[in-house]
């Protein structure tokens, strides 16, 4: 998906590699404490990580994509604070777990703590569980949004007629 256009960035760990294709340092490392300014750059669209402008104030009609169309999918405690940021926001946080384990423990603590919403085993494949529940979520912010924009052009129009 990524080597066909899929996104316009992707924010992920790196390395910078010799002659001989041998890593020799971390370009970019993604840790939890920055996890969180990426979700910060993709909502306002500053996706340059050298941009300050994900520091700046964004009015709402400015955000490019707002905290309650994002699905954050995580497996690990590094994630927790994005989870809760999505959470909170009106997003939607989805848990994971190893299918081969079917070990819950953790995600469901997360469930209980309210980090994330939902919790399924770690198969990206079409079909799977997660795969379902993603596209539920899409088609549920895709209706969301449509009403979001009706309530918007009532609003304007009332408005214009006070």
């Amino acid at each position: 998906m990524a080597k066909n256009g899929a996104f316009d960035r992707i924010y992920a760990s790196s390395f910078y590699f010799n002659d001989r294709g041998l890593v020799k340092w971390p370009a970019q490392v993604v840790n939890y404490t920055n996890k969180t300014q990426f979700l910060f750059r993709i909502e306002k669209g500053t996706l340059d990580v050298n941009d300050p402008g994900v520091n700046d104030y964004f009015p709402p009609d400015q955000i490019r994509v707002p905290f309650r169309n994002m699905v954050y999918i995580g497996d690990s405690d590094t994630n927790i604070p994005c989870m809760k940021l999505v959470n909170v926001n009106g997003g939607h946080s989805i848990g994971v777990y190893n299918p081969e384990t079917g070990r819950k423990e953790k995600v469901q603590k997360m469930f209980r703590d309210q980090r994330i919403r939902y919790y399924a085993p770690a198969d990206y494949t079409e079909g799977s569980e997660l795969d379902t529940l993603v596209k539920k979520i899409i088609l549920r912010t895709s209706a969301n949004e449509a009403l979001e924009a009706a309530h918007f052009h009532c609003m304007m129009e009332a408005g214009s007629r006070a």
